[in-house]
């Protein structure tokens, strides 16, 4: 292979290699909704990119074109000034082999416009639906705490991942996540425990851990009145009892109705 057309498949590969780049780009993971704003970064650069390596293979094809549409008029004209057919045979240039060289250069140059049109498109669809995980708020209301029974209540156990539990004095709020490995506990009401189906975790209702491989009690959430009346949980903020936590303020909402 010559050294210039070493070069030329040298830049379809690269430009490939950007193309399929960005398509990969496109399909990063999932961001929480807080980085919402870096999602949509993402996908302009991945845009740019691809528009980038989209306009440079159709500019180098058509420079191409026209550079072989050019040597295949001075091959005629060449042809032409030459009677004898040994020396137009001979000739500078062969027109079977520039023309089979031509369509096989041609044939690559097409397969990296399309990578690079479709890395583009991607980019553009990802745009339209930025890849954002829609996740609840961590700061919601949940009813006023006369709507409450004593004891376990689940209510929230699905949409937020929460127990609301309810005693005499007030109310505290504990994480449905098991502290063992991520499962969800389920509550058992003639047992007064939760019970963990993975692996057996037993905990008190009060959230301690008595049974099975959980290493520590369940996290509780932030509770307080809202302005409103209505118990206010707030899941950015944690309590943990192994940290001496769950007598600090807001781990315990006191209440007497």
């Amino acid at each position: 292979m010559n050294p210039r057309r070493a070069k030329q498949y040298r830049f379809f590969s690269l430009v490939s290699l950007v193309s399929a780049l960005t398509t990969g780009l496109s399909f990063a993971e999932d961001v929480p909704v807080k980085k919402a704003s870096e999602a949509l970064q993402i996908s302009d650069l991945i845009i740019n990119l691809g528009f980038i390596a989209l306009i440079s293979l159709g500019v180098y094809v058509l420079v191409l074109t026209i550079q072989w549409l050019w040597h295949a008029y001075k091959e005629a004209q060449e042809v032409k000034a030459h009677s004898h057919e040994a020396e137009a045979e001979h000739g500078a240039l062969d027109p079977s082999l520039n023309r089979r060289s031509f369509l096989s250069l041609l044939g690559w140059a097409w397969v990296a416009f399309t990578a690079a049109s479709l890395g583009a498109v991607t980019g553009v669809v990802r745009y339209l639906f930025p890849n954002v995980t829609f996740e609840p708020p961590l700061k919601f209301t949940a009813g006023f705490p006369d709507t409450y029974s004593m004891g376990v209540d689940e209510r929230y156990k699905d949409a937020h991942r929460v127990w609301i539990v309810r005693e005499s004095t007030g109310f505290y709020v504990l994480s449905t996540i098991c502290t063992h490995l991520g499962c969800t506990p389920n509550w058992l009401l003639a047992e007064q425990k939760f019970k963990c189906p993975c692996h057996g975790s037993g905990y008190y209702i009060t959230g301690i851990n008595f049974e099975g491989p959980a290493p520590r009690p369940l996290e509780r959430f932030n509770v307080t009145l809202a302005d409103d009346g209505q118990i206010q949980i707030d899941q950015s903020i944690k309590y943990q009892y192994e940290l001496g936590q769950w007598g600090l303020p807001g781990s315990y909402l006191y209440f007497k109705g």
